[in-house]
């Protein structure tokens, strides 16, 4: 195989397949690189046995082929090679040669029929929806996936697609996020009614950093047991979460006593700084943050074996006054995942759980969220 390559548009390619390889340094067929070559270009694929992505480069093929080269390695050579042309060169004996001006490296190759079998990349269901929707979506429900959990349902997000609209939801048991807008799902494919499926938390991740604030589809296809997202020239495709997820209409609470508006940079603000007062691993303090509701004001308070916080911020409140305490990250991610200018949070207990909402109403295509946050159990 001989390959020459434009340096820009290559690294451009290998960068997003570098997200489904591995962290190792020894050569195996999933720490590499596949580079299938014939034609006028070179499909680059990476596989984990979990996630993958394929990837397309224009290429001048003197030679066709297809053979893995180790991924970190090769792509740590062309970033640091000159900016002139990049020529490939496989031999019969698995020897790499990467050229560029006067500087070249050798590495070692596999055959390419050493690559983990990939899945059927293409399904009967799918769909089409804007990057723009689909990143807040996934931005607004990743910090409520839970990192570790016996229930592997909680360890991702799950989708609910009808031809009206698309729901996301996210639990770990202590926080729920749910996004969920009112627009047409375009190029709708497949006899179901409605569309579930479960996506990783890490897929979720790095399918965020695929996507841009454009109108430009992201297609979404599904086989039995993978879900494939297409972004502009970019494959990435992932195994799903088999299992049914919760009932997660049940734990939102149908009504709340109390309802406050609150600015919430100024929320996000407060509870930042109350975090530099909370040290819940310290043994020391209380670790959790209190939230004083009285009258037309919020005051925040915390306190730790190095020292105390308290702030007050201005409020809108309808209800009787409430005293509450929340883990202060979990509460912070909630406000922070807010695209509002304003939040409602709807509550009725110290110890039921708090809805998070916008405050105002907004057009149904741009997307409404609600976080739902469950409280500590304060000392006194």
């Amino acid at each position: 195989m001989k390959l020459v390559f434009e340096k820009t548009p290559l690294i451009a390619a290998v960068t997003p397949a570098m997200n489904a390889t591995s962290n190792k340094n020894t050569l195996t067929a999933i720490d590499g690189l596949l580079f299938d070559a014939d034609g006028g270009e070179c499909i680059i694929t990476a596989y984990d046995n979990e996630k993958g992505i394929r990837t397309s480069v224009e290429a001048e093929v003197k030679e066709s082929g297809s053979y893995i080269i180790n991924a970190q390695k090769f792509y740590s050579i062309i970033k640091t090679m000159p900016d002139e042309e990049i020529t490939v060169t496989v031999n019969d004996k698995m020897n790499v040669k990467i050229e560029s001006g006067r500087s070249s490296f050798e590495l070692h190759a596999l055959p390419g029929s050493d690559f983990p079998s990939l899945p059927t990349l293409s399904g009967e269901r799918s769909f089409d929806v804007p990057q723009h929707i689909m990143k807040k979506f996934v931005s607004q429900t990743a910090f409520a996936v839970a990192q570790k959990d016996q229930r592997p349902i909680f360890t991702g997000a799950h989708f609910r697609v009808t031809k009206d609209g698309m729901t996301v939801v996210s639990c770990d048991g202590n926080r729920l996020a749910k996004c969920t807008t009112a627009c047409d799902i375009a190029n709708r494919q497949g006899d179901d009614e409605e569309i579930k499926f479960n996506v990783p938390g890490k897929t979720l991740s790095e399918l965020g950093k695929m996507l841009s604030d454009t109108e430009d589809p992201v297609t979404v296809a599904l086989t039995r047991k993978h879900v494939i997202f297409t972004v502009g020239g970019i494959v990435f495709f992932s195994r799903l979460i088999e299992g049914e997820y919760i009932d997660y209409n049940r734990i939102i609470p149908s009504s709340q006593k109390i309802s406050v508006e609150i600015n919430r940079a100024a929320l996000s603000a407060s509870l930042e700084r109350a975090s530099l007062m909370i040290e819940e691993k310290s043994g020391g303090g209380r670790g959790y943050v209190t939230c004083n509701f009285t009258g037309d004001r919020l005051a925040i308070t915390a306190d730790s074996i190095s020292g105390s916080f308290y702030d007050e911020i201005p409020t809108g409140k309808e209800g009787e006054d409430i005293r509450i305490g929340f883990n202060c990250r979990f509460l912070l991610d909630a406000v922070r995942a807010a695209d509002a200018e304003t939040v409602k949070i709807a509550l009725s207990t110290p110890l039921m759980g708090v809805a998070i909402t916008d405050a105002d109403e907004r057009p149904e295509d741009e997307g409404d969220f609600l976080f739902f946050v469950m409280p500590v159990r304060m000392k006194d």
